[in-house]
C-alpha cells in the first residue's frame, strides 16, 4: 500500500502563493461593482474627537458642474436631515459613510432641508466618476 503523500513547509507555501495568485488574477468586475459618483461634497460638523464620530449635522459645500448633483434639486447650504433613511444628526460616521457609498446606477436617497422650507427627498442616481 502506497504511503500517503506528505507536504512540507516549502509546498504548502507553494500551494498558498499558486491559490493566492489565482485569486489576484480575477477580473476587476468579480471583486466589486464601479463606485459611483455623486458630484457633491458636504460640509460635516462632529462631536467629539475620534475614528468614527457621532454627526451633529451634514451640510451641502458645493455641487461639481455635469454631475448627478448637478441635476438634481440640491444646492449649497441645504442641510442633509437623513440619509438613506438613518436621521444624520447622533449617527456615527462610519454607518453614514457605509449608506452613502453606492456603485455606478444605484440610487442614493437623501432628505434635506432648505432655509426654512419644507424637507422634501432628492434622489440621486450614482454615475461612473469623469476622468481628471
Amino acid at each position: 500500500m502506497p504511503r500517503p503523500r506528505r507536504f512540507t513547509v516549502s509546498h504548502r507555501l507553494l500551494l498558498a502563493l499558486v491559490a493566492a495568485a489565482a485569486l489576484a488574477w480575477r477580473p476587476a468586475t468579480l471583486h466589486a461593482a464601479e463606485k459611483g459618483w455623486f458630484g457633491v461634497a458636504f460640509s460635516i460638523d462632529t462631536e467629539g474627537i475620534s475614528l468614527n464620530p457621532k454627526l451633529r449635522s451634514v451640510k451641502i459645500e458645493k455641487i461639481l458642474p455635469r454631475s448627478p448633483a448637478a441635476n438634481s434639486d440640491l444646492a449649497p447650504g441645504d442641510v442633509v436631515l437623513e440619509i438613506e433613511g438613518i436621521a444624520v444628526e447622533g449617527a456615527k460616521a462610519d454607518m453614514l459613510k457605509a449608506a452613502i457609498q453606492k456603485a455606478v446606477g444605484e440610487t442614493l436617497r437623501l432628505k434635506v432641508k432648505r432655509g426654512a422650507d419644507v424637507p422634501h427627498e432628492v434622489a440621486l442616481i450614482a454615475a461612473a466618476k469623469p476622468p481628471g
